[in-house]
């Protein structure tokens, strides 16, 4: 008998569970809001961990309007070359290139995964305007604002950082207690391929369809200092750009409004900030369009994803600070693993072996990801310091070569011994 599955969130995380699921069983998606494939338009990297997972699921590449990652250019404060690095998982590693793509096309496409008939398994239902209020773990019953009540065999919360899930399984503790801030933001906004081409010496990111990536370039008082900015191609014809700062006097607004995002901050107060150790070229990145502040946050580990009839994936069980840039890839890592072990799960008795299972898979590798992200954002943990930094040649054949939850369990190391999955080189 197919499982009663409802997911909590019909973000990327929770229509990537979708996808997986419905091949075998019967899934619920509650999205709080309306779906709406225009907004939140932000830019994503979507590695080969990851997108070899979509791929092989039937994500269709032309969908996603998506630029191959081809370089990573690491430059000074004036745009003086530093190291350029040949980005090219695909040719390294084997499996899938890495991509980047604005989270919107990203979205829609994962719907279509969850809802279309193109694939195995009953359509999702997905189920818009219905804001969980409250989630009982143990019963396996949530519900929404209007009234309504839903049961499932298991409730999976995909329903971010400040997931009622996450709340429920940690026996109702406050959702702000389990989250971090750094003192640090990031100011955000895109240029067109036009306004970048006014630049000269940017001209080696102006040809997209032939080498396209990531700049990174910290600020004239070197990477110790937590400020840099980093630009990245979102389409052949749109470039992300991200300052990282300090809170400074955000951190007030943050608090007070109770949000992690401030939209339509003055062009003068970022020029501010990033003139004193930026060339002008730099600087004049901002001068284009919108720009949004943004607060890095993420949560505090927990002893385990699942309690009950309730799991948390995603951000809901492990938000991470995106300087790793693996936020999303992780979401979906979980989606497809959580897919695999309760396949042939055919029964609610069976589901709790199938979740610890999956919790010794996911766990170390994902604290892996999050401690690699808190060092290169010059954030980390007295724990962390502790330990030999994590090196790039190490994080990339352990997170790049990642073939999916059973390429992983046979790979697997012996608890304690290392991250918990081997790579395949």
């Amino acid at each position: 008998m197919p499982l009663k599955i409802i997911i909590c969130g019909g973000g990327v995380g929770g229509l990537s569970a979708a996808g997986y699921l419905r091949a075998k069983h019967d899934v619920t998606v509650l999205e709080r809001g309306t779906l709406d494939f225009r907004t939140d338009d932000y830019g994503l990297s979507v590695v080969s961990n990851s997108f070899n997972l979509l791929q092989k699921a039937g994500i269709k590449a032309e969908n996603l309007d998506t630029v191959v990652m081809t370089h990573v250019w690491l430059r000074g404060p004036n745009n003086e070359e530093i190291k350029t690095t040949y980005f090219d998982t695909k040719a390294r590693f084997g499996g899938a290139p890495s991509v980047l793509v604005k989270r919107a096309k990203l979205h829609k496409e994962l719907m279509r995964f969850a809802t279309s008939t193109e694939f195995s398994g009953t359509p999702a239902n997905v189920i818009e305007n219905a804001k969980v209020t409250r989630v009982d773990a143990l019963a396996g019953k949530v519900w929404t604002e209007d009234g309504r009540e839903f049961e499932g065999d298991l409730i999976i919360g995909a329903d971010g950082i400040h997931s009622l899930v996450r709340s429920a399984i940690l026996g109702g503790q406050d959702i702000l207690e389990s989250i971090r801030t750094h003192d640090t933001l990031t100011f955000m906004t895109e240029l067109s391929m036009e306004d970048l081409r006014s630049e000269p010496s940017f001209a080696y990111l102006c040809e997209p369809q032939t080498q396209a990536g990531l700049i990174s370039a910290h600020a004239k008082r070197g990477p110790h200092l937590n400020k840099r900015i980093l630009a990245y191609h979102t389409s052949l014809h749109n470039l992300q750009v991200v300052g990282y700062t300090s809170e400074k006097e955000f951190t007030e607004k943050f608090d007070s409004i109770k949000t992690a995002i401030i939209r339509d901050i003055p062009v003068s107060r970022v020029v501010e900030d990033f003139a004193p150790d930026y060339a002008e070229c730099f600087v004049n990145l901002f001068r284009h369009n919108k720009i949004d502040a943004w607060r890095i946050r993420d949560v505090a580990p927990m002893d385990s994803w699942f309690s009950g009839k309730a799991i948390v994936i995603g951000d809901a069980a492990h938000a991470v600070t995106p300087h790793a840039g693996q936020g999303c890839n992780i979401t979906i890592e979980d989606a497809e693993a959580l897919g695999y072990f309760l396949q042939d799960v055919d029964s609610p008795d069976a589901i709790s072996d199938a979740l610890e299972k999956f919790m010794s898979l996911r766990k170390d590798r994902v604290a892996f990801v999050i401690r690699r992200s808190r060092e290169l954002g010059n954030i980390r943990t007295d724990e962390d310091k502790t330990k030999e930094p994590i090196t790039a040649e190490e994080f990339a054949r352990e997170i790049y070569t990642y073939q999916g939850a059973e390429h992983a369990l046979k790979a697997q190391k012996p608890p304690g011994t290392g991250i918990g999955i081997k790579g395949t080189n």
